[in-house]
């Protein structure tokens, strides 16, 4: 990590260094580390630096010269995430530090990978702002128009996240905010890992945590089974949240390490029933169903997924496939009270909409 290369040029940490701090929805995505080409474009780079730490203080728009609170406002798949709108929040303003608008500095650095920074612009030559955009595929057909500046080191997956979200005129349909910005010391800690009240001290991506391609089997399924934990300390607590993010953390890390692992299918029937845990809890049925359905695939015979899959099932007024599934459950477990109760809920439902169904025709031959 002390020797970073942008396009064949070697920073070795001279260039500057700040973090962007995502929420996505009511989730913490992680912290993004972003290296600034000083280097190469030293005006560029100043100016992101200083919208990250705010030290300028007021904008002549009235608004604070800062990217703190604002929002990714446009992300097209396999393209780019856009955000930086300092004014407006949707893509029609923004200011630099250097007033409405400054020149471009150069192309040197070409749009030839994913992660890059490069900064967004109206169409014209020389409208720089406070807009910007993170590459997520190689977008070549932006050199010569828009002046590349930096380059993500850390967090990069948060934008391959925000990337593929569902969106309305390319506007993510949920909020992607910057909750945090700054600088930081490039050979210091760049706090990209968990701090909180649990033992999951790893950083919130996989592809962050360096030290995982040197351990050996034990240590990873440590790993796992400490994030999972976290993810069960606050589904204990009813903070459903942090306890989604942590079970979706966990099944990330096991995807990444799977190969490592002799028991990778076990652990990934027990990660895909924590997701769905909280998914019925937070009325997610379409993402339940799905991670069901990939624990029957490793186990047909999985109570637990045929229970939940049945209460989600329920969950989107399917009440026939949800009685399938529960008898199903039922058959392994007779005398769960659980699964005992749950059909006779389901039963009582179902009698409920005939009863609702024959008052409605009865009424249209009256």
């Amino acid at each position: 990590m002390n020797n970073i290369s942008h396009d064949g040029v070697n920073s070795n940490f001279k260039n500057p260094l700040v973090f962007l701090d995502i929420v996505i929805g009511d989730e913490k995505a992680g912290r993004v580390i972003c290296e600034l080409f000083k280097d190469i474009t030293p005006k560029t780079a100043e100016n992101f630096r200083a919208l990250c730490t705010g030290e300028q203080g007021i904008g002549v728009k009235g608004k604070p010269l800062c990217f703190k609170d604002t929002i990714f406002h446009r992300a097209v798949p396999e393209a780019l995430v856009q955000g930086g709108d300092i004014t407006n929040q949707n893509g029609t303003g923004g200011e630099s530090i250097y007033g409405p608008f400054f020149d471009d500095e150069n192309f040197d650095i070409k749009h030839t990978k994913e992660g890059l920074l490069s900064m967004a612009n109206t169409g014209k030559p020389n409208t720089n702002n406070s807009q910007f955009f993170v590459t997520v595929a190689p977008c070549q057909h932006l050199d010569g128009k828009n002046v590349v500046f930096g380059q993500i080191l850390s967090g990069y997956q948060i934008f391959r996240w925000i990337s593929r979200l569902e969106t309305q005129d390319d506007k993510p349909t949920v909020k992607c905010k910057i909750s945090n910005c700054g600088e930081v010391d490039p050979l210091g800690n760049w706090g990209v890992e968990e701090d909180d009240e649990t033992d999951d001290v790893y950083p919130p991506w996989p592809h962050d945590c360096h030290q995982l391609s040197k351990l050996e089997e034990e240590e990873l399924k440590t790993i796992f089974m400490r994030i999972k934990d976290s993810g069960t300390f606050y589904f204990k607590a009813n903070n459903l949240v942090d306890a989604y993010r942590k079970y979706k953390k966990a099944y990330q890390y096991l995807l990444w390490m799977e190969n490592k692992l002799t028991e990778s299918n076990d652990l990934k029937v027990v990660s895909l029933l924590n997701l769905a845990a909280v998914e019925i809890k937070m009325k997610k049925y379409k993402d339940c169903l799905s991670h069901c359905d990939q624990v029957l695939k490793l186990d047909e015979k999985n109570a637990k997924a045929l229970f939940r899959r049945g209460q989600a099932h329920v969950g989107l007024n399917n009440y026939h496939l949800g009685l399938i599934d529960l008898k199903s459950a039922q058959r392994l477990f007779p005398n769960d009270k659980g699964i005992n109760l749950e059909i006779s809920n389901v039963n009582k439902l179902i009698s409920n909409y005939l009863a609702r169904e024959k008052r409605v025709y009865s009424k249209m031959f009256q």
